[in-house]
């Protein structure tokens, strides 16, 4: 039977929209591949929160200027509104003409909270859960990434303090230049004028990242560090639902492979350099911490260089998210997470620039990935 519904693709952390660095597109051969559905592509705050950075999907996709929610922005500190998008991404959005979003790293858990608050009429628009069809996470970070805390997350509560915070954005940072050649530091937009952050003409990157690290942006829990954190995350897993009508679907990568005396995991040869180091951290660190009830350090060594494949598959570290199982064994069913996992592939693989020898590979997923999308029930 199928569907006609549009896709929206959502990027994760540090990511950018289809008008910039457009030499360097974020979601790779996805953007060229042949689709039955028409797509498009998002832009959000590539170093805020979830709720901001879900506020921003749907005004982006509505139309209108973004309203982050008076007491959450009074609570944060920051303005309440934000950019105004005269255009629609969407035209016609609504529970009869719903969307698919489909999200990378943190692009995922953005899509699923964006659904909670259509269901919630956050916006005022008369909105519902059924405005979205399904939430596609690729690399999803639905239970948080240790990798946070590596870069300089406190273990204990899940924020940055004033010292941390500016070597936190300096790495992210750094492994975002790199894996994109220098061209992220030409042409970028951080999309912080909610909190009176922006680029000045002729201010130089390093100068304008110097203010972003030194103001109240990375303190508290309104930034991505947190939101990342498995302690942000799991405030995610608790309030936002699975509800009964979408589809959900997880696509895992990894490339760690699993010491023989140790159990620890190490970074597969053909990993991106620039994820080794994470990925070896993620690998074996034993956490003193106890997040969850039941929590496991092991349960998260297994990685692709910057989230665990444990935090991939479904949301589990709290509320009730029922699990359909695997893809390939089982024929889906709406209001279940089902998953899939893409062997000896990293985190960057699947999205921007794969390494020597994924390129077909990367194009063959979105490919298959799009069709899947057209084939679900309307």
């Amino acid at each position: 039977m199928g569907n006609d519904y549009p896709v929206v693709l959502v990027h994760g952390l540090l990511g950018w929209g289809r008008e910039e660095l457009g030499q360097f597109p974020y979601w790779g051969t996805g953007r060229s591949v042949p689709s039955p559905l028409q797509r498009r592509e998002a832009s959000v705050g590539p170093l805020s929160s979830y709720h901001d950075r879900a506020c921003e999907l749907a005004w982006q996709l509505h139309g209108g200027t973004v309203d982050y929610g008076q007491d959450h922005s009074d609570d944060a500190g920051h303005d309440r509104y934000g950019r105004t998008y005269d255009k629609p991404l969407v035209d016609d959005w609504s529970s009869s003409s719903p969307i698919h979003l489909v999200g990378h790293s943190m692009g995922a858990p953005t899509s699923w909270l964006l659904q909670q608050l259509l269901e919630e009429d956050y916006f005022g628009w008369g909105s519902s859960a059924g405005w979205i069809t399904s939430v596609t996470s690729i690399s999803g970070v639905l239970n948080g990434s240790t990798a946070t805390y590596f870069f300089g997350v406190d273990e204990q509560t899940g924020l940055l303090d004033q010292d941390s915070a500016a070597g936190w954005l300096g790495q992210a940072l750094e492994v975002s230049i790199r894996a994109t050649g220098g061209i992220f530091e030409s042409s970028y937009d951080f999309d912080l004028d909610h909190w009176g952050l922006k680029q000045a003409p002729g201010e130089e990157l390093a100068g304008f990242i110097e203010r972003v690290g030194a103001s109240q942006l990375l303190l508290g829990y309104d930034n991505a560090a947190h939101s990342l954190s498995i302690q942000g995350t799991e405030k995610l897993t608790q309030y936002a639902h699975t509800f009964p009508n979408s589809y959900y679907l997880s696509y895992i990568t990894e490339q760690t492979f699993a010491g023989y005396f140790t159990g620890h995991h190490y970074p597969e040869p053909l990993m991106n350099p620039i994820l080794i180091p994470s990925a070896l951290w993620m690998g074996h660190k034993q956490f003193d911490v106890e997040f969850y009830e039941g929590f496991n350090s092991s349960d998260w060594w297994h990685n692709d260089g910057a989230v665990s494949t444990y935090s991939q598959q479904s949301p589990r570290i709290g509320g009730h998210h029922p699990v359909g199982g695997s893809m390939e064994a089982t024929p889906l069913e709406p209001g279940r997470w089902y998953y899939e996992t893409l062997a000896s592939t990293d985190h960057l693989d699947i999205a921007m620039k794969p390494q020597i020898g994924k390129v077909g590979e990367q194009k063959r997923f979105y490919t298959t990935l799009f069709q899947q999308l057209a084939d679900l029930p309307a």
